[in-house]
């Protein structure tokens, strides 16, 4: 879940943490990602109430806002994660021209709850509010921040970037450029739905601000009109053959269904939607709606028998035994898919596209031997070869 939560927990609504509670209640996140906090009460609260519906609830650090220190209006982005599913490995509040990008570095848990080698690389943001082209050259400044840390991430890497972006049609550069090619790791809007503004206004079910007709003393009004919030996945999550992989038809912005423009929130019709307790707690909480979704693991990954005798090995590993990078020659003459599996038959590296000798990192995988798997799709040819990581 990706919630804007207006402020928090200032602002002139009483018994905030209670609303918020009925929402998380109904939702249940595992990952909620959370911006416009104003203290490090108010994520602290949250953790305590997340821990009392759910137990097993931890928080990023709040570091308050280091981005543009001559700014009065400061704000800041965080996480709660369940301690059943990640562990936080690091964290990071990444400065730009204008607020802070919040950086968390999480370990998938196994089901016994013993870490993975999965990462998980979540990005917090809040773009910078308002129409006009001095706040579109902001948000494309801060997007140009994020994108380029993002390009040091190891290829295939499992990335989310969530938040406000405010954004007001696909055609904004920030947008364009969010979704712009990033070698193994471009973003993907997982609806696909960039026209969302219009002289007919199409997809009205994916807007997100406002909740609201009027102010409420607090926030925006107008109605639910604009597509300010997103949760974008990497092309690793996207990959129905990766182990992590987010699951089709489940990104929405929670209680909006389709029949709300321009309306209040609580004037709008319950079907096929939350219940109307869950669509006045959302009216109140705040000025946006969350959005959601689903990532599934996907435990048939393997498509290789093991181990693999010597004789079996056709690919060519440069050098071997390795300890950050290694070259990988195959017979392929076409462009192939690359996979690489321990010797439990997990999936822990896959890339595509990549020419018949090719260098890759390798600098996150643990020590240990691995079957490396090659095709070349187009003329059908499948290779195998070992690799030994050693440091």
């Amino acid at each position: 879940m990706c919630y804007n939560l207006l402020i928090y927990p200032e602002g002139n609504m009483v018994n905030r943490i209670d609303t918020l509670s009925d929402i998380l209640n109904f939702y249940e996140p595992d990952l909620l990602l959370l911006q416009e906090l104003k203290s490090e009460q108010g994520l602290l609260d949250i953790t305590e109430e997340l821990n009392n519906l759910f137990g097993n609830y931890s928080a990023g650090t709040y570091v308050p806002q280091i981005s543009n220190p001559s700014n009065s209006w400061r704000l800041q982005q965080n996480l709660v994660y369940n301690e059943a599913i990640f562990e936080l490995v690091s964290e990071e509040a990444i400065e730009t021209p204008y607020r802070d990008i919040n950086y968390f570095q999480l370990r998938m848990l196994e089901e016994d709850g013993t870490p993975s080698t999965d990462l998980l690389h979540t990005y917090v943001t809040h773009l910078k509010s308002s129409q006009g082209s001095t706040n579109e050259q902001l948000r494309l400044s801060m997007v140009e921040v994020l994108m380029e840390r993002i390009a040091l991430l190891p290829a295939s890497s499992n990335v989310i970037v969530a938040g406000d972006f405010n954004v007001y049609y696909g055609a904004e550069p920030a947008y364009e450029l969010l979704l712009s090619t990033n070698g193994t790791n471009t973003l993907h809007d997982p609806i696909d739905m960039p026209g969302w503004a219009g002289t007919n206004f199409p997809n009205p079910e994916i807007y997100t601000q406002s909740t609201r007709l009027s102010s409420l003393s607090d926030g925006a009004g107008g109605g639910m009109d604009d597509r300010f919030d997103f949760v974008l996945l990497s092309d690793q999550l996207m990959n129905p053959n990766t182990r992590y992989v987010y699951q089709t038809e489940s990104y929405q912005a929670l209680g909006n269904n389709g029949t709300c423009y321009n309306q209040d929130l609580i004037d709008c019709s319950t079907v096929d939607n939350v219940p109307f307790n869950i669509l006045q707690s959302l009216y109140h909480m705040s000025d946006h709606l969350p959005v959601v979704l689903s990532l599934e693991i996907n435990e048939n990954v393997s498509t290789i028998d093991l181990p693999l005798s010597d004789e079996d090995q056709i690919i060519e590993v440069i050098p071997n035994p390795a300890k950050t990078e290694v070259t990988i020659i195959c017979e392929a003459t076409n462009p192939i898919d690359l996979q690489i599996f321990n010797l439990q038959g997990k999936l822990m590296l896959a890339q595509k596209g990549l020419e018949p000798k090719t260098t890759i990192n390798i600098t996150e995988l643990p020590p240990g031997l691995y079957i490396i798997q090659t095709l070349d799709k187009a003329a059908g040819l499948l290779d195998v070869g070992k690799l030994l990581i050693q440091r």
